[in-house]
Formats: C-alpha cells, sequence, structure tokens
C-alpha cells in the first residue's frame, strides 16, 4: 500500500505539473459540437418568402396553413415566413438570404370556387438535393393541410404511419453523443500519454526498470489517474451538449459512463506505449487527437450504427468504439435500457482485457529494456 501511495503521488505531481493536457479530451470535442452545432443546430425553419395577391380568402388560409404547419421532429413550423413586396422578396431570394418564395396569383380563390384548377408559383434553390428533397415533402404536407382547412376531401390514399419510438431526433443531438465517447476517449489517452512521457525525459522511467517490483502497480495508476480525467472530459462536453440541446442520461447516468469508460480503458494501452516510444511529445500527442477524430467519424460519430451497418468500413468493427455509440444514444437520448447492452458489455470488456494483459506486458518489456 505504501508503494501504491509513493507512486500514486508522482504521476498526480507529474500529472498536476501540466494542466493543460488534461484539457486535451475536451478541446477536440468542444470544436467538433460547435462546428456541427452551427450547421445542424438551431432552429431549422427554412426561410420561405410569402407574396399573397389572393383577391379573395382562401390565398389567406393558405398563408396560415404555410407559416402553422409544425414538423413533428422539433415542433417548429417548417417554414419561417417573410413577407413583402416581389421586388423585395425576390432581392433576398437572389442573394440567398431566402430558400424559396411561394406566390399565390390573384384568382387563386376564384378557381378554387370554379373547380378551375387553381395554382400557386413556387420557386426553391435547389442547390442542394435534400433542401429540395425537404421543400417538395414540406409543400405537400403543407397543401393537404389547406385541403383539410377549407373542408376539401383527402388524398385518396390514405397512410397510417408507425415508428418504434415517440420523437423523432435531430441530426445534432446524435453527433453530440458521439463527441462525447470521443472526449471520454482522447481525454483518457491524452493523460496516459502525458504521464508516460514526462516519466520517460524525466529518467523516473528508467527507476521503473531498475526496481525489482511488479510494474503492475505503476500501470494501475497510470490508468486509473488517465480513466479519472477521460471522465472528466466527458463529463464537461456532457454538460456543454445539455446547456444546448437538452440531452442526458437522467436514469442511465451511471452506464453511460461504464461504457465510455470501458472504450477508454482500451485505447489507454495504446497511448501508454505510444508514449514510451515517442522522442518528441507533440507528434504522439497529435497521433492520440487524431486517432480519436479518426474513429469518431468511422466509428459512427455521425450517425446511427444499427441504422447504417452497410455503410460502416470493415476496419471499424476491430475498434470498441463502433459497439458502444448506439447504446450510449439510447441512454441519453431516449432514457432507453439499450436491447444489446449486456452483449455489448461482454464485447467491451473482452476489448478492455485484450488490451490490458497485451498492453501492459509489452510496456513492461519496453521499460525494463530501458534498465
Amino acid at each position: 500500500m505504501k508503494r501504491f501511495l509513493i507512486i500514486f503521488y508522482t504521476e498526480f505531481m507529474a500529472w498536476a505539473k501540466d494542466p493543460i493536457t488534461a484539457l486535451g479530451g475536451i478541446i477536440p470535442p468542444l470544436f467538433i459540437l460547435i462546428a456541427f452545432g452551427l450547421m445542424f443546430g438551431g432552429n431549422l425553419s427554412f426561410k420561405i418568402g410569402l407574396l399573397n395577391l389572393d383577391a379573395g380568402s382562401y390565398g389567406g388560409k393558405l398563408s396560415l396553413a404555410l407559416k402553422n404547419t409544425i414538423s413533428p421532429l422539433n415542433n417548429n413550423p417548417y417554414y419561417a415566413v417573410t413577407e413583402g413586396s416581389r421586388e423585395f422578396l425576390f432581392k433576398k431570394y437572389n442573394n440567398f438570404e431566402l430558400d424559396g418564395i411561394w406566390i399565390i396569383p390573384d384568382d387563386f380563390s376564384r378557381r378554387i370556387e370554379g373547380c378551375d384548377k387553381p395554382r400557386i408559383e413556387m420557386y426553391f434553390n435547389n442547390y442542394h438535393d435534400d433542401r429540395a428533397k425537404n421543400h417538395r415533402i414540406y409543400s405537400a404536407e403543407i397543401l393537404w393541410q389547406f385541403y383539410k382547412t377549407i373542408g376539401y376531401p383527402g388524398p385518396p390514399v390514405e397512410t397510417l404511419e408507425h415508428y418504434p419510438g415517440d420523437r423523432m431526433i435531430d441530426w445534432f443531438p446524435i453527433i453530440a453523443v458521439g463527441a462525447i465517447l470521443l472526449a471520454a476517449m482522447v481525454g483518457a489517452m491524452m493523460n496516459i500519454f502525458m504521464l508516460t512521457y514526462k516519466e520517460q525525459i524525466s529518467r523516473i522511467t528508467m527507476e521503473y526498470a531498475l526496481a525489482p517490483y511488479s510494474l503492475i502497480t505503476v500501470f494501475f495508476v497510470k490508468t486509473i489517474l488517465s480513466l479519472f480525467m477521460g471522465m472528466v472530459s466527458m463529463t464537461v462536453i456532457m454538460a456543454v451538449a445539455y446547456f444546448w440541446t437538452g440531452i442526458w442520461p437522467v436514469t442511465g447516468l451511471f452506464t453511460a459512463y461504464l461504457l465510455c469508460l470501458l472504450v477508454s480503458l482500451f485505447w489507454t494501452s495504446f497511448a501508454m506505449f505510444l508514449g514510451l516510444h515517442t522522442k518528441r511529445y507533440m507528434v504522439g500527442a497529435v497521433i492520440s487527437i487524431l486517432t480519436g477524430i479518426t474513429l469518431f467519424f468511422v466509428s459512427g460519430g455521425m450517425t446511427m450504427v444499427k441504422a447504417n451497418t452497410h455503410k460502416i468500413l470493415f476496419f471499424s468493427w476491430f475498434f470498441p468504439n463502433i459497439y458502444a455509440v448506439d447504446p450510449l444514444r439510447d441512454i441519453i437520448l431516449f432514457q432507453e435500457w439499450p436491447e444489446d447492452f449486456f452483449p455489448v458489455l461482454v464485447i467491451l470488456i473482452l476489448f478492455a482485457l485484450f488490451s490490458i494483459i497485451s498492453g501492459w506486458i509489452f510496456s513492461a518489456k519496453r521499460i525494463r529494456s530501458m534498465g
């Protein structure tokens, strides 16, 4: 126990002298959150210009349908409507300040009342296929809502929609959970790399190499401290995601930490082995961060894995991240217990044991060779 406390104090002091490195697990995921939050977060209503020239009452009812039809995804209107003159709206449209324009002609009501093929004009920027597709979907739904308002019959085919969950999730919260896992992983990697590298250049590693005792205590202390900082990094990013999107594992906080801890445990041995071999601190730090960011993208950080298994690169299945990210989303986004939790837990434990056994053996050989 005395030896454990001495090593713990030694590792802690090396850690405390370089607090900036402790932020290594926070900064990359934070920038990812900011970048994708600006792209996918916020109010996703399309900006539409509306010009109502109708002389009757039906144009006003269509205008209300346009403004009030709500998206089931985020409970916001599909369109954020701007009204004005033709010149004003087309100037904003041509400057890409509006995504589209709806023009209701002056004979709109008359044609409806006379069953004379009423029509409206739509102008849409179709520079992006997904946005053009959404415009077509939204406009159809708004028109059916308008028909319902004025007492017209619905479409000839009725659809009954069924969904597995009671709500839909936007892209940004899905990405945010991937960033939370990334924070835990990179935080643990950066800190164990820093501890190992600092000891190597300060010759403390040489003392370990010459000591007659087992090195398990050394590795254990490094791992515990690094995992702690990984969980701190995860907590910081999870708090940022909560204040930004409102997601939080209300009933599964411990389970979320457990999944992230097991994934981080797999990568600590890799980072420790790297710290024993690199001669330049920045090289190892960059390798650790780039490894984490690359795995974020190839292991489901941007999408739901179980719905896109055919798009997952084959080598991603050799890393634990790919197995943990979807159960983590179930816990954080849906407050649900993952159906495959226990198989995933076994897989992550096996990954962690393999990493610890192989990583500690090779690291011990490396340290002993220094003596």
